[in-house]
This record gives structure tokens, C-alpha cells and sequence, in this order.
């Protein structure tokens, strides 16, 4: 076993505060775009907030970790001190597992608000299914790994822990559902927005955006090569590549899915600034809100006044109703999920023919008048 006063806590701890400072920023942006332009806070964004949460509670461990000794050689520490590090290293476990959980399912949330496709829904839902179920699966391990669960930091109470071949197994099971999620959460987008009406140029800064969760996989990725190091009986300091990993992970995954809804922020920065013209405020759909009953509208899912839908209140059945029924017209409806200007698209020319318009008028009339719950 190698000793010497070699101590590499201040590395975690550098890593612990960059990323948390990041993810806080980057929700706290979230926070304002959903609260005060979109008006529009989901549920989406609530599980986010909560990930957030506990990626602070997470860090707060990890760096009193390192002030007992994570990061440095058991030979080199009191007793006392590497069972405290020991024990915070067990609590950083849990709360990793319900960062890692909460945000999985807040992106999948967050995608299921702008699919319309029954397969794009079960896809979206088999992700983050696995991804969760094997998440719970790490946590509950983690937690009762150790019988009394206290073995895990005082070795010599003569309590029983679980082969450290499980906790491994375990480790790289989640890490591969893990990365599959991620990246069935990347590409997904490039589907969903592509067949939308908009410009080329919007579509190619969207995709990018809502792709952008899939940069947690990186780190996983690096962690595999450092999974194994489980099994060494100098805990502390050999896993301490492990701890690195998982916290920008973490941090990764807040902070690239709550980028990903601060459109409406930048169109509006850049509006102040002169960069780009003013949002239209109205609704792209040929006008046809003007000529809809309140009751109406609010089955249809109004936002933002009488100039907008979304689809996201309505069932997954009635959404794919509504693609099928109007057609290429289905886009003309955005998202409540906002980012959600970024979903919205162009305006409409305004040399569009009148008769085009008559005509579109005419139908919603009509479903309005059938509709059994107007």
C-alpha cells in the first residue's frame, strides 16, 4: 500500500465548488426564464430544482469529506478522521444517486412537453425508465450495502458489508443505462425539431440545445476507467478520480439541461442590445385565436393570453389527434415547456394567400362547434 503525506482533497473540493457554482447559475437562469418570461414553471423544472438541490447537499459532503482526509492515505489519518471522511463519502453515494435520478427524469419530462409521436413518447419513456429504475437500484444498494449501515465508515464493530464485486457490478450497470439515456436524449431532438415550420437556421441553433444533456455521458465515460479502484483497501485516496467524475456529472447534467431553456433569455438580451428584432407576440397560427371562445382556447391548453397553445395540457392521445387532424398545421401550436419561444415557429409571410387562411379559420370553427366540451 503506498503511503506518504501525498493529500489530493484540494483537487475534489477545486472541482466540488467550480461545477456547483456553474449549476447554481445555470438553474437560478432557468428559474428566472420559467418564472418571469415563460410563466410557465413545470414540473420539469421543479424536479430540476430539486436535482439541484441535492448536488449541493452532495457537494457539501464531498468537501467535509476532504477536510477529514477523502483524497489522502488511511495510514496517513487518525482513525476518527477517516471513518468521519468514510461516512461522508457513504452520504455522497446516496445523494448522487438523487441528483442523478431527479434529472433524468426532468430532461425526459422536459422532451415528452414537444413529442407528438407515440413512438418518440415510448422511447423517451424506456430511457428514462432505466436510467431511474437502475438509479433507485444504486441507491438502495448504497444505503444497506453494510449491516448496520455504519460498517461502511467503522470496520471494526463487527458488522457485515456486500462483496465489493456487487458494488462494482452495480457501478458499470448504471453507468451503461446511463450513457444509453443520455444519448437517446440527444438525439431524440434532432426528430422532433426537424420536421417542425421553421427557419434551418433556428432549427440548427435548437438541436444543439436541447442536445446538450448528453454531456453528462462524457464524464461518465471517464469514470468507467476508474470503477475498478473500488476494490482497494486504501478507500480514500483511490477513489478520489471516482468523486471528480461523479461531481461533474452531476454538474454537467443540471447545468447543460437548464442551458438548453434559456432561449427566450438570450431573444431577449439580444433584443436590448440591438443584436436582433423584437419576439413576435403573436401566435403563428393564421389568427385563428381571435375567432376561439376562452372556453376553447383553455382546451386547447392557452398560455400567454389569447395568442397562444400549448399542447403539453393536452393527453398524449389528444396531442396525437391534433397532429393527425391538422396536419401540416399541427406546428402551429407550441409547447407550454418553453424554452419554448424556441419551439415556436417563424411567423407566418404575410403575402400568404387569404383563402389559405379563410380556410384554416373555417376548420377550427368547426372543431370548435363539435367539440363536446366547448
Amino acid at each position: 500500500m503506498a503511503t506518504g503525506m501525498e493529500d489530493r482533497g484540494p483537487e475534489l473540493s477545486a472541482v466540488n465548488i467550480s461545477f456547483l457554482v456553474v449549476a447554481v447559475i445555470a438553474i437560478s437562469l432557468r428559474c428566472i426564464v420559467r418564472v418571469g418570461i415563460v410563466k410557465a414553471f413545470g414540473i420539469d423544472d421543479w424536479l430540476m430544482a430539486f436535482a439541484a438541490c441535492s448536488f449541493v447537499v452532495y457537494c457539501a459532503c464531498s468537501t467535509t469529506g476532504v477536510h477529514y482526509g477523502t483524497g489522502r492515505h488511511t495510514d496517513d489519518l487518525p482513525v476518527a478522521d477517516a471513518q468521519q471522511a468514510a461516512k461522508f463519502w457513504w452520504l455522497c453515494y446516496l445523494f448522487y444517486a438523487v441528483t442523478m435520478i431527479a434529472s433524468k427524469i426532468s430532461i425526459g419530462m422536459f422532451l415528452l412537453r414537444i413529442t407528438v409521436e407515440r413512438m418518440h413518447d415510448w422511447t423517451i419513456y424506456v430511457a428514462m425508465g432505466l436510467s431511474v429504475i437502475t438509479g433507485i437500484i444504486f441507491f438502495f444498494v448504497s444505503f444497506f450495502q453494510c449491516n448496520p449501515v455504519s460498517s461502511f465508515w467503522i470496520r471494526d464493530q463487527g458488522g457485515t458489508c456486500i462483496n465489493v464485486e456487487i458494488v462494482i457490478a452495480l457501478a458499470y450497470l448504471y453507468s451503461a443505462f446511463s450513457v444509453i439515456s443520455d444519448f437517446t436524449f440527444a438525439i431524440l431532438p434532432i426528430f422532433l425539431i426537424w420536421n417542425l415550420q421553421m427557419s434551418l437556421r433556428t432549427k440548427l441553433s435548437l438541436i444543439p440545445l436541447l442536445a446538450m444533456g448528453c454531456t453528462a455521458s462524457a464524464a461518465v465515460v471517464a469514470r468507467f476507467a476508474y470503477l475498478q479502484n473500488f476494490r482497494d483497501p486504501d478507500f480514500l485516496y483511490a477513489t478520489l478520480d471516482i468523486a471528480i467524475w461523479s461531481t461533474i456529472e452531476q454538474g454537467l447534467a443540471i447545468t447543460a439541461a437548464s442551458l438548453a431553456t434559456l432561449r427566450p433569455l438570450l431573444r431577449a438580451i439580444g433584443y436590448k442590445l440591438g443584436w436582433s428584432s423584437r419576439p413576435s407576440q403573436h401566435m403563428p397560427g393564421y389568427g385563428i385565436s381571435s375567432h376561439l371562445s376562452g372556453r376553447a382556447k383553455s382546451n386547447l391548453g392557452s398560455q400567454a393570453g389569447n395568442d397562444a397553445f400549448g399542447l403539453s395540457t393536452l393527453s398524449n392521445q389528444e396531442k396525437r389527434h391534433n397532429a393527425t387532424a391538422y396536419g401540416t398545421h399541427k406546428d402551429a401550436f407550441r409547447t407550454d415547456n418553453e424554452s419554448e419561444e424556441e419551439l415556436r415557429p417563424e411567423p407566418l409571410n404575410e403575402t400568404l394567400d387569404p383563402n389559405t387562411v379563410v380556410v384554416t379559420t373555417s376548420f377550427f370553427m368547426r372543431e370548435e362547434q363539435h367539440d363536446p366540451r366547448v
